[in-house]
C-alpha cells in the first residue's frame, strides 16, 4: 500500500516539474477588500487595454492578410442592423413617390410614348433617371423623345453624369448630358452615386458638387426642391445619410401607366429601370436598383431626416466609461465563489453589450442620432484579456522590484517560489 502511494506521489512530482527539473509553486490570491468604485488599478487596467487595442489595430492595418477584415469593418455600420430591425416589423408604402419601370422598353419611340402617358396623368414632377448618351441611327425615335420631353420640360428633371474628378481642386471637369442637351433648356442633375467607399455599401448621398467653377445639384436634392417648390442652394451639410426605413414605394409597369393613372397624379414620378443587374447596388438592406436608391434619398431629404453622427472623441469617451465600469464590475464579480462568478461575468458582458445596442437603436429611431459603437464594443471585448496581462504585470513587479504600488494593488500576488529538482529530492516525503 505504501509503495503504491509513493509511486503516485512520484508521478505527480514529475508532472509538476518542467523540462529543466524545476518545480514551480505558484501561490496567489486576490487581496479581498472593498476599494470603492475608483482605483488606480482600474486606470492601469485600461492603459493595458489601450495598448492591446493599438497593437491589434496596427497589425490589422499593416498586414495584408488582414486587409479583408479591415475592409469589412470599414464598410460596416450599426445602422445596417437598425434598418433590418425596422423592415422586419412592417413595411409602409409611401405614395408621394411612384416608380415607373421601363425595363421592357428599348425603342426610343416607345419610351417617348410612356413619357407622354405619364404627363397625361399630370404628375407634379417627372424625373427621368435615364441617360441617352449617343444619338444613334433611330432618327424618328430621337425626334419623338425630344418632342415628348419638350412638351412639359418645366416639370421634368433629367439625369446627367459627372466625370473627371480632380482631388486637388475638389471639382469635376466634365458633365455628360443626353445627346439632346444642346437642343433645349432642360433641368439637369447628376444621378451617378457619390460615395467615399468605392464599390462599397451605399449609405450617403450628396446635395451638390463642383463642376469646374459651377455648382451642380444631385438628382435627389434637386428633385426634392422642385417637388416642394423650394429654391436649391448650397447647404452647409453636403453629405446626407440615406434612411432605408420601413418604407417602400409603389412600382408601376410601363404598360400599366394608364391603368394606374390616379396613382401618378400630383406625385413625384421617377422613370427608370428596376430589374436590370447593371444598375443594382449594395445597400444596408440588400441589393437595390439605382432608381429606388434615388427615391429613398429624395424621401430622406423631403422628410428632413438628417442623421447626426457621433464624433470619434465622443465614442472614445463612451468606450472609456464602459471599459472602466467593466473593469470595476469584473473585479467585484471575481470575488464570488467559483463557478458562479464565471457565469455572472458572461451574463454581465452580454447585458452591457445588449444595453448599448438597444440605447443606440432608440437614439437612431427616435432622435436621428447614430452612436458609434465600434470603440465601446471593442473595448468591452478586450477587458478580460487585458485584465490577465495586467495581473501578470503586477505579479512580475511585485517579485522583481521594490515598488510600493504592487504591494497595495487589489490584484496583489504572493511571492512566486521555485524549488530546484536536486533540493526537492533531498526534502523529506512529508515536506514534499
Amino acid at each position: 500500500m505504501k509503495q503504491s502511494e509513493q509511486a503516485d506521489n512520484q508521478k505527480e512530482d514529475k508532472k509538476s516539474r518542467n523540462r529543466f527539473g524545476v518545480k514551480l509553486l505558484f501561490i496567489r490570491w486576490y487581496r479581498v477588500e472593498d476599494c470603492g468604485f475608483f482605483s488606480w488599478d482600474y486606470i492601469g487596467h485600461l492603459v493595458v487595454l489601450s495598448l492591446i487595442a493599438l497593437l491589434l489595430g496596427g497589425i490589422t492595418m499593416n498586414l495584408s492578410i488582414f486587409s479583408p477584415m479591415t475592409r469589412a469593418l470599414d464598410d460596416f455600420s450599426m445602422t445596417d442592423v437598425y434598418y433590418e430591425i425596422q423592415r422586419n416589423n412592417s413595411i409602409e408604402m409611401d405614395t408621394s413617390i411612384v416608380l415607373v419601370d421601363m425595363t421592357k422598353l428599348h425603342n426610343r419611340s416607345e419610351i417617348a410614348q410612356t413619357i407622354r402617358e405619364i404627363q397625361q396623368c399630370k404628375p407634379r414632377l417627372l424625373v427621368i433617371d435615364l441617360l441617352f448618351e449617343r444619338e444613334g441611327d433611330d432618327l424618328i425615335g430621337n425626334a419623338d423623345l425630344i418632342s415628348a420631353i419638350d412638351a412639359n420640360s418645366n416639370h421634368t428633371l433629367l439625369s446627367c453624369k459627372l466625370t473627371g474628378y480632380n482631388p486637388e481642386k475638389g471639382a469635376f471637369t466634365h458633365q455628360l448630358n443626353s445627346f439632346f442637351g444642346e437642343f433645349g433648356n432642360y433641368h439637369w442633375a447628376y444621378g451617378n452615386v457619390m460615395q467615399k467607399q468605392t464599390g462599397g455599401c451605399i449609405r450617403q448621398y450628396s446635395l451638390c458638387q463642383k463642376m469646374q467653377d459651377e455648382d451642380v445639384y444631385s438628382l435627389p436634392y434637386l428633385a426634392a426642391c422642385m417637388y416642394q417648390g423650394n429654391q436649391p442652394h448650397r447647404e452647409d451639410m453636403n453629405e446626407r445619410t440615406i434612411v432605408y426605413g420601413n418604407t417602400d414605394f409603389p412600382v408601376v409597369a410601363c404598360d400599366e401607366v394608364k391603368q394606374f393613372g390616379r396613382l401618378l397624379t400630383d406625385k413625384l414620378v421617377i422613370l427608370g429601370t428596376i430589374s436590370t443587374e447593371e444598375d443594382s447596388h449594395i445597400t444596408p438592406v440588400g441589393k437595390m436598383p439605382g432608381m429606388k436608391i434615388q427615391a429613398y434619398s429624395m424621401l430622406s431629404y423631403m422628410e428632413h431626416h438628417t442623421i447626426t453622427q457621433m464624433s470619434t472623441w465622443a465614442s472614445l469617451l463612451l468606450a472609456f466609461l464602459c471599459c472602466y465600469l467593466s473593469a470595476w464590475a469584473g473585479y467585484k464579480l471575481y470575488l464570488i465563489p467559483q463557478p458562479v462568478c464565471l457565469y455572472a461575468i458572461k451574463a454581465y458582458y452580454f447585458c452591457i453589450a445588449a444595453l448599448l445596442v438597444w440605447a443606440s437603436f432608440i437614439c437612431f429611431v427616435k432622435f436621428n442620432y447614430n452612436i458609434n459603437l465600434l470603440y465601446p464594443l471593442l473595448g468591452i471585448a478586450l477587458v478580460e484579456e487585458s485584465r490577465i496581462h495586467y495581473k501578470w504585470g503586477i505579479a512580475m513587479l511585485q517579485k522583481y522590484t521594490n515598488w510600493s504600488f504592487p504591494k497595495h494593488s487589489i490584484y496583489q500576488f504572493s511571492v512566486v517560489k521555485s524549488i530546484k529538482k536536486d533540493e526537492l529530492d533531498k526534502k523529506p516525503e512529508e515536506e514534499t
